[in-house]
């Protein structure tokens, strides 16, 4: 096989004010709090694979091992790599301890959706309930470190559910779809609880007392192409946190910023280039365009500005 394999399919932000969780023309699965992996094994050479396509393998090393070990030798998986907390629920940030400090301690399984390919067939054009079908064929419910993960009919109960236990949302799968990599088809509609962007790092700020090296980080999004300003975020971020990004943002440090827009005035700024990516989580949007009550949740290191666009 020649194709290309590692390149995802996309999901649509849902604009229906959730009314798609009830039409019968979409099958539904509980959104993962984790990071997209594409998972491709020839014979004994595995390679797990970011959505921003940097090699992974090395950094979830017990699953390549376990995507080794199933009986096919020629398959491509989709799915998410995802940390569970004690109550059993993805934790986006104890997966960025696993990230970052490379903390064994922090156990994490493959929670797979989607099957690509088997044996010699490239599978991505099949309605994707056949896909399905020969996915649980593969991967049974109890495969150690790889889980997969149920579908539903229905999501209305679905996304109740998520609401009462503080979880994502729900995505939406037409029935029927095949598989579109690259694309950010409304074939795949994403239903989130709670509102989160991912944003680029323009800059940071100097903080006080025990942070004295980053107070907050000052954060940008693309729109129509161009970098914006969105305000900074100094909450949730940890001693360890810190210390891994100010060894990334005092070698891309430039003169002025990158993005358009202003920001609220701070002592110890600092502007930086546009190449590293955070997840955060917000309440809402200013008139100015700012994010209101900002929390850091994690770095992004399956993303890339580009990916943003």
């Amino acid at each position: 096989m020649t194709a290309r394999f590692d390149v995802p399919m996309l999901c649509e932000r849902d604009t229906s004010s959730a009314r798609i969780v009830e039409d019968a023309r979409f099958l539904f699965e509980l959104k993962l709090d984790g990071v997209r992996i594409i998972a491709d094994r020839q014979g004994d050479r595995v390679s797990l694979t970011y959505r921003s396509g940097r090699d992974a393998t090395k950094v979830y090393g017990e699953i390549a091992e376990a995507v080794r070990k199933l009986a096919e030798a020629r398959v491509v998986l989709d799915g998410e790599v995802v940390a569970f907390d004690e109550q059993g629920r993805p934790d986006f940030e104890l997966l960025g301890q696993r990230i970052q400090r490379a903390n064994l301690r922090v156990p994490v399984s493959y929670v797979v959706f989607d099957l690509l390919a088997a044996g010699d067939r490239d599978l991505r054009g099949l309605p994707i309930e056949e896909r399905k079908r020969l996915l649980a064929s593969i991967v049974s419910k109890d495969a150690g470190y790889i889980r997969l993960h149920p579908t539903f009919d229905t999501g209305g109960v679905l996304l109740d559910f998520c609401r009462q236990h503080r979880l994502e949302g729900v995505v939406a799968k037409r029935r029927g779809s095949r598989y579109r990599p690259g694309e950010r088809s409304s074939d795949w509609v994403k239903v989130k609880c709670e509102l989160d962007a991912d944003l680029v790092v323009i800059g940071w700020t100097e903080g006080e007392g025990i942070r004295t090296t980053l107070g907050a980080l000052d954060l940008g999004a693309y729109q129509d192409g161009e970098l914006v300003a969105r305000g900074s975020v100094g909450s949730g971020l940890d001693g360890g946190t810190i210390d891994a990004l100010m060894k990334r943002l005092r070698a891309l440090e430039v003169p002025r910023s990158a993005a358009k827009g202003k920001l609220a005035p701070k002592r110890g700024r600092h502007f930086v280039k546009p190449e590293i990516v955070v997840s955060v989580r917000y309440t809402g949007i200013t008139r100015e365009g700012l994010l209101r009550h900002p929390v850091f949740r994690g770095i992004r290191e399956d993303l890339r500005p580009d990916d943003l666009d």
